[in-house]
């Protein structure tokens, strides 16, 4: 039988985050009395019967072990769609910067994706730069790998979810689209983009404007304006 993986974060917003979202993970949270804001904290652990404990430790404010979440496959995907309606979905086409892929996870966390969908290959994993840049979504917000990414769309396209994929090369800014159905947005990296043939199954290509000096957004910034927009169009 194998032992269930533990890390640790000492991150104070991931440790929140936690405690509020997905806190049956948390194994335990150490503390050092006498902290206000850390006082506040280990209170809600304790509404939430989370272990905790005090700590001697030099330099330690708090501390929490906590059960990782693991990365889905495409069976978890299935249940989504079939058990969730008006779903929304995050697909990163060969995005490898921990950095790019924790920001998109925090800032999916604050707009309610459903789930974010990568390819096996050529895509970051769940490393702990990821997981402590996202400040605790990675342990709410579920990651599905794939083999087949094109493959995959296709499935959700025939499930009736819209695809839409961003590229400056679109006549049609991404407040113009209509993101009230279950949809999923193909965001690429930098450097190629989204793939063509995921581009031939978008069912609109939409674009950020933006002035001439400036030619592109950093992928997690772009997703980011474009995420926000489909929460607010929700939201209405």
């Amino acid at each position: 039988m194998l032992k269930e993986r533990i890390i640790t974060s000492t991150d104070i917003n991931f440790i929140k985050t936690l405690i509020e979202l997905n806190h049956e993970k948390i194994v335990e949270i150490k503390y050092k009395e006498g902290i206000d804001r850390i006082t506040a904290i280990v209170d809600k652990a304790k509404a939430k019967d989370v272990r905790v404990s005090k700590s001697d430790t030099k330099d330690l404010r708090i501390s929490m072990t906590f059960y990782p979440e693991e990365i889905k496959n495409i069976n978890f995907l299935e249940d989504l769609i079939f058990n969730k309606k008006n779903l929304f979905f995050v697909i990163l086409d060969r995005i490898q910067d921990p950095q790019n892929l924790g920001s998109i996870f925090r800032t999916s966390l604050g707009v309610n994706v459903d789930a974010i969908i990568v390819p096996n290959k050529n895509s970051c994993r769940l490393t702990n730069t990821v997981r402590e840049v996202s400040k605790g979504a990675t342990e709410v917000i579920p990651l599905i790998s794939v083999s087949n990414l094109p493959k995959v769309t296709k499935f959700l396209i025939q499930n009736n979810v819209n695809i839409f994929t961003c590229s400056g090369e679109s006549k049609k800014n991404f407040y113009e689209a209509n993101f009230k159905q279950s949809l999923a947005l193909v965001f690429g990296s930098e450097n190629d983009g989204v793939s063509k043939t995921l581009e031939e199954l978008a069912l609109e290509k939409i674009k950020i404007p933006m002035d001439a000096k400036l030619e592109s957004l950093n992928v997690s910034n772009a997703s980011s304006v474009i995420l926000f927009e489909v929460f607010r169009q929700r939201e209405l």
